[in-house]
């Protein structure tokens, strides 16, 4: 009786993530393993958007007052994946998934990989060779952020190093592989405060 059950609980742990794993699909996990070891780094918004124009907004350089507060931006290789921590802030209008991956084009460029972003169990893995969407980019230094989450407007960040412990790096990660739970609260917390979200786009000065 205690081998049928000594097996039994083999069986169950061999079937289930191990303590260093974060995701069942092997090169997505791989990728999220580096993200963990490697260095996180906050990108502050800086009130200064570039809009090539589009429908009734303006051409020319733009405050988005809906551009992402702040960005968390993670990096293994050559492939870096910006995070929208905050709640509330995802949208339909913004894809509604609270991460990108990005594979690096040229120098500080990279263009946005194709990637699934439900859970474990409604995603397929990522493929790190398929073809990268040249329409949406974003350029990183470690100090500044060029984004553009949507094609017609590149939103522009200030970026500094930030210090986490890994219990807090396995949450940020975690939102990686779970996203669509964190976009169900987002929404809940729209719904619940409308009055806290705009999408006003205004030409700046000279």
């Amino acid at each position: 009786m205690f081998f049928i059950r000594f097996s039994i609980l083999l069986l169950l742990l061999s079937g289930s993530l191990k303590a260093s794993d974060f995701s069942t699909r092997e090169v997505f996990n791989k990728l999220l393993k580096g993200f963990y070891k490697n260095e996180i780094h906050k990108c502050d918004y800086v009130n200064k958007s570039w809009s090539t124009g589009f429908e009734q907004f303006p051409y020319g350089m733009v405050l988005n007052s809906s551009a992402f507060k702040n960005i968390l931006v993670f990096n293994n290789r050559n492939i870096v994946g910006t995070l929208w921590p905050n709640i509330g802030e995802i949208s339909l209008e913004r894809g509604v998934r609270k991460y990108q991956l990005w594979k690096k084009n040229k120098n500080d460029e990279y263009e946005l990989l194709n990637s699934d972003y439900l859970d474990d169990l409604s995603s397929s893995d990522i493929n790190l060779k398929s073809k990268t969407n040249s329409d949406y980019k974003v350029y990183f230094d470690n100090k500044t952020l060029k984004i553009g989450v949507k094609h017609w407007i590149t939103d522009f960040y200030s970026c500094e190093k930030i210090e986490s412990s890994n219990f807090a790096k396995k949450k940020l990660i975690d939102i990686f592989v779970n996203q669509n739970e964190y976009v169900k609260k987002d929404f809940a917390y729209r719904e619940k405060n409308p009055s806290l979200f705009t999408n006003n786009i205004e030409l700046l000065s000279n």
